[in-house]
């Protein structure tokens, strides 16, 4: 079985666990009263410059230990006065060991866009990152048919979110089809094997549509690659691992933003 199949078995049980303790209705409940008002990353890409979406890891399938003493308040401070237009704050727990306590921290911390960085496979977790204070949620074509992925469209934006919409190839475009979604996100990391290739994102330029922000994903370790990708026609970048391993990941985000 590869990784990304047991994350989404694990994430349904996940789901199960949690719904039973707090029932659907509940969960909706939570996520009408909260009082947060969404911040639009698609609002902010008002100029040319580079935008990141700095991610909060503390470990992933490929890597056991990127930063496991990190503090996600901490961090957040750290990203906005780097000059991030976003950050997105993983939430699972077993493979990646994210909470939904660490979302709901860094929003009471931070006055800026936050992507829920999930598996979502069910419309209870939509009602889940709006209660957190999640302006974004993530959304993988690869594991989603095309009406899933329509209908996660439209119930994102009725909660007031952005919906950032994963891609690993062309033929991944398709199960998007029409589907409203807010930001087109190019990940070169294999989901099965977690490894990362680059090139991948320069070779789909040639063919992603040109209506919609593009996000290149994954493998990006040095401002050179950010450059790289930048001149094949990306604007936005989520960055995670090497901004957490870096030790000032403030003049990090300064550099790639200035670029």
């Amino acid at each position: 079985m590869d990784i990304l199949t047991q994350i989404v078995d694990r994430t349904k049980e996940i789901v199960a666990e949690r719904s039973a303790g707090i029932p659907l209705e509940k969960m909706k409940a939570f996520a009408a009263e909260s009082t947060h008002r969404t911040n639009s990353l698609a609002a902010r890409l008002v100029s040319e410059q580079p935008h990141v979406i700095a991610e909060f890891k503390r470990r992933s399938p490929s890597r056991p230990n990127i930063n496991m003493d990190a503090d996600p308040v901490d961090v957040a401070r750290k990203y906005k006065k780097g000059g991030a237009s976003a950050m997105s704050v993983l939430t699972e727990p077993d493979f990646f060991a994210g909470s939904p306590e660490d979302l709901k921290r860094v929003r009471a911390a931070v006055d800026m866009p936050l992507l829920r960085k999930d598996f979502l496979v069910d419309p209870y977790q939509f009602y889940e990152a709006r209660a957190m204070g999640a302006d974004l949620v993530l959304l993988i074509a690869r594991i989603l048919e095309p009406a899933q992925l329509a209908e996660y469209t439209h119930l994102a934006h009725d909660l007031g979110m952005e919906v950032l919409c994963e891609i690993h190839d062309m033929e991944e475009m398709e199960t998007v089809g029409d589907a409203p979604v807010d930001f087109i996100g190019v990940n070169c990391r294999d989901l099965k094997q977690f490894s990362t290739n680059l090139d991948l994102l320069v070779d789909l330029t040639k063919e992603l549509p040109k209506g919609i922000p593009w996000v290149a994903e994954s493998g990006m370790h040095s401002t050179e690659d950010v450059l790289r990708l930048y001149e094949a026609g990306y604007r936005l970048f989520l960055i995670g691992e090497y901004l957490m391993k870096n030790e000032d990941p403030v003049s990090r985000l300064k550099d790639i933003t200035a670029l």
